[in-house]
């Protein structure tokens, strides 16, 4: 009689189901690690951008958040200092431009120091960052791809 037999399917059910018991902590990792890339793109980038200072106080401010299921990772300024002049705002008008004040009209004699311009540019760093994090991600997840194939493999 003719037959085909499989061995080692037993082995490789426990390993599989194993490591689906470990996925949300895996899933975690990866976002943390992803976080981690996409904090020091952005880092990068308000440093690059031409800011007074390299943007030390803007680059301070962000910070990397991972979802509460680990499902996703950002980067986002800080929630303190808050206000008009807190991390939140600055960054968002650093990022995307802001308007500027003009002449009020009733100055006795006008002021050489206002600005000539009625709108200041972003620096755009988190437009940048997107850009260049794509292929850094991707190349995160394959790493991340490989260790799992690693350990269903060799385990």
């Amino acid at each position: 009689m003719q037959s085909v037999e499989i061995n080692g399917l037993d082995e490789l059910d426990a390993k599989l189901s194993r490591i689906l018991k470990e996925r949300p902590a895996r899933r975690r990792e990866l976002h943390e690690r992803l976080g981690d890339i996409a904090k020091s793109e952005v880092q990068g980038g308000i440093a690059a951008s031409g800011m007074k200072n390299g943007g030390g106080r803007v680059r301070g401010w962000q910070e990397k958040h991972v979802g509460s299921g680990g499902g996703y990772a950002a980067v986002r300024a800080a929630k303190a200092p808050s206000g008009p002049d807190g991390a939140g705002a600055i960054t968002n008008y650093t990022e995307n431009g802001h308007k500027t004040r003009g002449a009020t009209g009733t100055a006795k004699r006008p002021r050489q120091g206002r600005a000539k311009t009625a709108y200041v540019s972003g620096y755009g760093f988190y437009q940048k960052a997107k850009g260049s994090l794509a292929s850094k991600a991707l190349a995160e997840v394959n790493q991340y791809v490989g260790e799992f194939a690693d350990e269903l493999g060799n385990r």
